[in-house]
C-alpha cells in the first residue's frame, strides 16, 4: 500500500459514482474523462470554484487595501455561486443517480460495484457530490476489488492519476465541509 495516501485525511460520505474501465491511452488522450455524456452545466460550478481559487490571492491583497471593495467583489461572487448551484441542482437529475457510502481522500477512494474490477486497472470516474450539486471528471488506477460481499457487491479501491489540481482542491474542499459538518453534530450532541 503506497504510505503516500495514508497521509491525507479520508472521509466518509454519500456520492454518486459512476465508472468506465478504460485503456491507459484512452487515459493519456485528454486531461478529463470523456467517456460520460455531461451537459455544460456538470462542470460549471468546479470551473466556478477554480476561478474562485485562481482569484482567491487578489482578493486577499485587495482586502489588505481596500477592504470595502474586497468585501463587495467576495458578495458577487457569492452570488454568482448562488446562481450556478441553482443551475447545477435542476441539471442534475438525482433521482436517476445511485448514491453511496464511499471513503473519500484527496489521493483516492473506495467504493461499491456489482461488477468486480481487475486490479490496476484505469478508470474513468464521474462522481456527484449531493450536498453541492457539483460533480467531477476524474482518472484512476484500481488498487484493490474486495472479494462479493454479502449484499453482492465488490468494494473497490482506487488512486487518482493525472487529477487536475482545480479537482483536488474540490476533493479537499468536500473533505474540510464534511469534517466541519460532522464536528458541529458532535458538538449539537453534547
Amino acid at each position: 500500500m503506497n504510505q503516500e495516501r495514508r497521509q491525507y485525511f479520508r472521509i466518509n460520505g454519500k456520492v454518486a459514482v459512476d465508472y468506465k474501465i478504460i485503456t491507459k491511452d484512452e487515459m493519456r488522450h485528454g486531461r478529463l474523462p470523456s467517456q460520460f455524456q455531461v451537459s455544460p452545466f456538470f462542470l460549471l460550478l468546479n470551473q466556478l470554484q477554480e476561478y474562485s481559487r485562481d482569484s482567491s490571492y487578489h482578493l486577499r491583497k485587495i482586502a489588505q487595501k481596500e477592504p470595502m471593495i474586497a468585501t463587495y467583489l467576495e458578495l458577487m461572487n457569492n452570488k454568482i455561486d448562488a446562481i450556478a448551484h441553482a443551475i447545477a441542482k435542476s441539471d442534475v437529475d438525482f433521482e436517476h443517480l445511485s448514491a453511496q457510502e464511499i471513503n473519500l481522500s484527496e489521493g483516492g477512494m473506495s467504493f461499491y460495484s456489482p461488477e468486480p474490477v481487475e486490479l490496476k486497472s484505469f478508470l474513468a470516474l464521474k462522481v456527484v457530490f449531493e450536498e453541492t450539486h457539483s460533480g467531477l471528471l476524474l482518472y484512476g488506477q484500481t488498487l484493490y476489488c474486495s472479494e462479493k460481499q454479502k449484499d453482492g457487491q465488490y468494494k473497490i479501491g482506487i488512486e487518482f492519476t493525472e487529477m487536475p489540481e482545480s479537482s483536488r482542491m474540490i476533493v479537499a474542499r468536500y473533505i474540510l465541509n464534511r469534517q466541519t459538518h460532522d464536528r458541529q453534530k458532535i458538538d449539537e450532541q453534547y
